[in-house]
């Protein structure tokens, strides 16, 4: 039975977007967890350690610890436990201001928390960067400080650029999901407005459609209920995923589109679509149920019958 459904297919496209509006507030809660994270560097933590973690640092040395071919620096900085090395990149601004509050005596009274990703030089995480001689250069150059070196983990370190590379990236795909988001909106809606002028152009060439719509269907001039497809009078109708409508008189050519999505070398998903171009060649696509490989030869009953009344319409591509 054919009834009136202004929502039909919108509603499907706002689930789908409220998939990817959850999928993107949970990225958003894991990266606000992990940018106030509560995990304090340890020297000694084994190479599993969370990647995002926190230093009070009260002191930084003066000058870079490191210069590193990447356009970073290593600072070397004492924490609540020691020290540790620092790693950003060249005018980093909380490296400056790390070192104002130095200057100005500020930092060992209020010390300043900086968050970043825990990187062990010698058992990296996959995808990680970090600085592949960091120890051998940290014992050389503290060599002359045992203070410092007794207190300090010369395999780990903490990284700013790096913990700010994956918060780019974790915003990246953030905003890129609230954007699919967005446009699944706005294409349900556009949806529901084509279902609508769909139904109008029916009611007004059909006025007795208005109060039974399902009288396309009983006095059906053709009607394939495999396919989805009406045609009453003088109109091609579709009802599958949406409600669509087009006046033959001004259809010049009609074809069948098949779209189809492969997982691998296997096809996983086959959408069709009947493309109307009208006199004044603007295309128009009327989605019908795909049944598979047999699609195009249960439509031939379609084009056949399209053939025999609309002979000024061409078929096929």
């Amino acid at each position: 039975m054919l009834k009136e459904r202004r929502n039909q297919g919108t509603i499907a496209f706002l689930v789908i977007s409220l998939i990817f509006l959850a999928v993107a507030a949970v990225m958003g809660f894991i990266q606000y967890q992990k940018v106030n994270t509560k995990t304090a560097y340890d020297r000694n933590s084994e190479s599993g350690a969370d990647s995002a973690v926190y230093a009070e640092v009260s002191y930084i040395f003066p000058e870079a610890l490191i210069e590193v071919e990447d356009n970073t620096q290593v600072w070397l900085v004492a924490y609540q436990d020691g020290y540790v090395g620092l790693q950003a990149k060249k005018g980093d601004k909380q490296i400056a201001q790390l070192l104002e509050k130095e200057k100005s005596g500020e930092l060992e009274k209020n010390p300043v928390r900086i968050v970043g990703s825990y990187v062990n030089a010698n058992s990296p995480k996959k995808n990680q960067g970090y600085i592949s001689n960091y120890g051998s250069l940290v014992r050389s150059l503290l060599a002359d400080n045992p203070e410092v070196i007794t207190v300090m983990s010369s395999s780990s370190y903490i990284s700013i650029t790096e913990f700010e590379s994956d918060n780019l990236a974790f915003m990246f795909y953030i905003l890129f999901l609230i954007g699919l988001s967005v446009l699944f909106v706005v294409i349900g809606i556009i949806s529901r407005k084509k279902n609508i002028v769909a139904y109008e152009e029916i009611y007004a060439a059909y006025p007795e459609a208005k109060d039974n719509l399902n009288i396309l269907l009983e006095q059906a001039s053709f009607h394939d209920d495999v396919l989805k497809i009406v045609v009453y009078k003088d109109h091609l109708i579709t009802y599958y995923r949406g409600f669509k409508a087009i006046d033959l008189k001004q259809v010049v050519h009609l074809y069948h589109h098949i779209l189809t999505m492969h997982r691998g070398f296997v096809a996983s998903n086959r959408n069709s679509t009947l493309v109307a171009v009208r006199n004044n060649q603007k295309k128009y696509q009327m989605p019908i149920k795909n049944i598979g490989k047999t699609t195009d030869n249960k439509l031939q009953s379609t084009f056949d019958y399209l053939y025999n009344h609309f002979p000024h319409i061409r078929l096929g591509v």
